[in-house]
């Protein structure tokens, strides 16, 4: 809020960007040497370095920001906006706006290191579908393969085809992992490794002999993925495995790289320079840890200077290929470790997460960090990853895992099952009921991706980039926005049935209730947050369309796009206004110029007007069944649609009036309320 306040929260915070996989307490997985700054008047400032070496980012108490990096070139970025949301939208201008998801990856998704089998999935799977727990995804990690090398099958999964088969029958879709290791045996049919030797796609070490390393498989090669025949190779080896599993998604884990040897099996020639610099940014003094040496040769490269580049192009190498197995559609790919730009191409997790209620509210900074380095598509492994996790826990994780972007349960080897039926009926019904509130809003999130994409808006935000000049949003990061029009804000201490809540300086409403909540005074307040809750709000001024319940129907995200009925939620401003839209298509093509349809929704003055953006296709019209509008402290007497009255509720008590049974098409339209004496158009 000012140099003081400032001074009092920086003492010298230093950001590590080497990309590692393990070291606790630490910067991992990826690097974005990029900053905004926000200013008194409402403007923000950006600044990127784009060098890939390692380095440290030191905030002091001046203020300022120091940049101390052991190699590389000095290729500096400064973004000047009048917003901190224009800043975001001017960086990925630079980097490369974020990929458009496809549909049915902002459904809920479900995985676990431990399905042993195929029987152990179709279980879980069963029993989602018996108690009617809306997910769309599922998942393996490593257990599928044969001694967890890449593009096999284990025979105890022998019967995965098949259960794929079923998922898509059953109208879901499957993603599984690989990691960038290739199991090395130099007397192995092992056929990934004897082509890619062939090819000569993998990382040599100083000698030019191959550098080897230890993962899952036992000692392994790294494939260079900078390497033009490294992505043919890749394409190959996936089209083959596509053969046998009809996958929708890759997820490419393990990729700073990790390696579970410092260097190489055989150590690394310590006395080079680039092994021992002068000065280290890296862990523990040392660059290779858990990872490659500094001196791996990479074709043309060094990995010294391409080590945090290593996440970033296998996601592009990745990407290539599924664009190649799957002309026309949509990619989906979750990657571990990311650089600037790679948001064109993949999805986030943040990594091994621990059960545990700090890691729980740790998941919000790094959701907000994330979107603003243009990797919108994130989220933490709901419920937690590493250790056990336990039914209260679970239920407020994922409350809001609920409202992640990437919306994922995921739990370790040997850890107790933590899926929603895993808990008795009375933690199902609960997380049952908050997913279901995230599958109405689909159509939000979907406008919001499409947005994203088109001009670079982040789909969470904190609370500054939407309220700059109030400086008490500034350090809220127990809390944040969805788009424009949503806060969520949910409860992330152990037993707490209440939570602190900052409502900045507009009108709020209770989203699922329509209740005024904050009258447009910017305050905090003590809410009532029982376990079964999640407190989320609409902001006065939106339109947020929804689908409501399918009857006899459990919905999918691409049932709900799909939908041929929709709901608006009108919440009004302090001037009676409100103003949203609705984004249509068939939520899989990648063709810029497919068919799609946007509709327009302005309510002023007390009209409610639909129009269709010109050029929207009529294959995607919408039929308009229920509206309701909050903040109308006006008595009603009369709704028209055009010149025809209409039914209506109007609850003069909480200032709701709700219109059912319409025949409205997202074309041309208009809703008139009348007031008592006249009509306010």
């Amino acid at each position: 809020r000012d140099k003081q306040w400032y001074q009092r929260r920086v003492r010298g915070c230093t950001s590590k960007l080497l990309n590692v996989g393990s070291i606790p307490g630490l910067n991992l997985y990826g690097s974005h040497p990029f900053y905004l700054n926000l200013e008194k008047s409402g403007r923000a400032n950006g600044v990127l370095l784009l060098n890939s070496n390692a380095m440290d980012i030191t905030l002091t108490k001046d203020p300022a920001v120091t940049w101390t990096t052991i190699g590389g070139i000095l290729d500096f970025s400064v973004f000047v906006g009048e917003s901190p949301l224009e800043v975001a939208q001017l960086y990925t201008a630079r980097i490369g706006r974020p990929f458009l998801p496809p549909v049915w990856s902002l459904g809920y998704h479900l995985c676990r290191w431990g399905y042993n089998n195929t029987a152990y999935m179709r279980s879980v799977l069963d029993d989602m579908v018996d108690k009617a727990v809306p997910f769309d995804v599922q998942w393996n990690d490593i257990d599928y393969m044969s001694a967890e090398q890449d593009f096999t099958v284990s025979s105890r999964f022998s019967d995965l085809p098949d259960h794929v088969a079923h998922l898509h029958e059953l109208g879901k879709r499957y993603v599984m992992i690989l990691d960038p290791a290739i199991f090395f045996n130099s007397s192995s049919d092992y056929l990934p490794f004897q082509s890619g030797l062939a090819d000569d796609v993998f990382i040599r070490n100083i000698s030019n002999d191959l550098l080897i390393g230890k993962v899952w498989p036992g000692n392994t090669v790294f494939p260079d993925f900078l390497f033009d025949k490294t992505v043919d190779w890749w394409t190959h080896w996936l089209t083959y495995l596509h053969k046998t599993l009809d996958f929708d998604g890759v997820w490419i884990d393990m990729n700073e790289p990790e390696s579970f040897y410092d260097g190489s099996v055989s150590g690394c020639p310590w006395e080079d320079a680039l092994e021992q610099p002068p000065y280290y940014p890296g862990v523990r003094n040392r660059l290779q840890w858990h990872t490659l040496c500094m001196t791996a040769k990479q074709h043309q490269y060094l990995h010294y200077n391409t080590h945090n580049l290593y996440g970033w192009s296998e996601a592009h190498a990745t990407h290539s290929a599924l664009k190649t197995l799957r002309p026309g559609n949509r990619t989906f790919i979750l990657a571990r470790s990311t650089f600037v730009g790679s948001g064109r191409w993949t999805a986030h997790w943040t990594g091994d997460v621990h059960s545990t209620w700090s890691d729980l509210a740790a998941s919000i900074p790094a959701l907000i960090n994330m979107n603003l380095f243009g990797m919108p598509m994130v989220g933490a492994d709901i419920c937690g990853f590493d250790g056990d996790s336990n039914q209260e826990l679970c239920i407020r994780w994922s409350q809001l895992g609920a409202f992640y972007p990437f919306s994922r349960n995921h739990n370790t080897l040997f850890a107790r099952p933590q899926e929603p039926t895993a808990w008795g009926t009375d933690v199902t019904s609960i997380i049952r009921d908050v997913l279901l509130k995230r599958y109405r809003l689909v159509l939000y999130l979907y406008e919001l991706f499409v947005k994203c994409h088109g001009s670079g808006d982040p789909v969470v935000q904190g609370l500054f980039m939407q309220f700059p000049l109030d400086s008490f949003t500034y350090d809220k990061d127990r809390q944040f926005m969805l788009g424009g029009g949503i806060m969520v804000c949910p409860t992330i201490t152990q037993g707490a049935t209440t939570t602190w809540i900052y409502f900045p300086d507009v009108v709020w409403y209770d989203l699922w209730t329509f209740k005024e909540v904050s009258d447009g005074k910017d305050v905090q307040e003590e809410y009532p947050s029982p376990l079964h809750k999640i407190s989320v709000f609409a902001r006065g001024g939106y339109i947020i369309p929804v689908v409501l319940e399918m009857e006899g129907q459990v919905p999918s995200a691409e049932s709900v796009l799909a939908s041929r009925t929709i709901s608006l939620y009108c919440y009004l401003d302090a001037k009676g206004a409100a103003e949203g839209s609705l984004f249509v298509d068939d939520g899989l093509s990648d063709a810029e110029d497919r068919p799609s349809h946007r509709a327009i929704f302005s309510l002023a003055n007390r009209i409610l007007s639909i129009k269709a953006e010109a050029g929207s296709s009529e294959r995607y019209l919408r039929h308009i069944s229920s509206i309701v509008i909050a903040g109308v402290w006006e008595e009603v007497a009369a709704v028209k649609v055009g010149r025809e009255e209409v039914q209506f509720n109007y609850n003069y008590e909480v200032g709701v009036l709700e219109i059912r049974d319409l025949l409205i098409t997202t074309g041309l339209g208009q809703l008139q309320s009348h007031g008592r004496d006249h009509t306010t158009l």
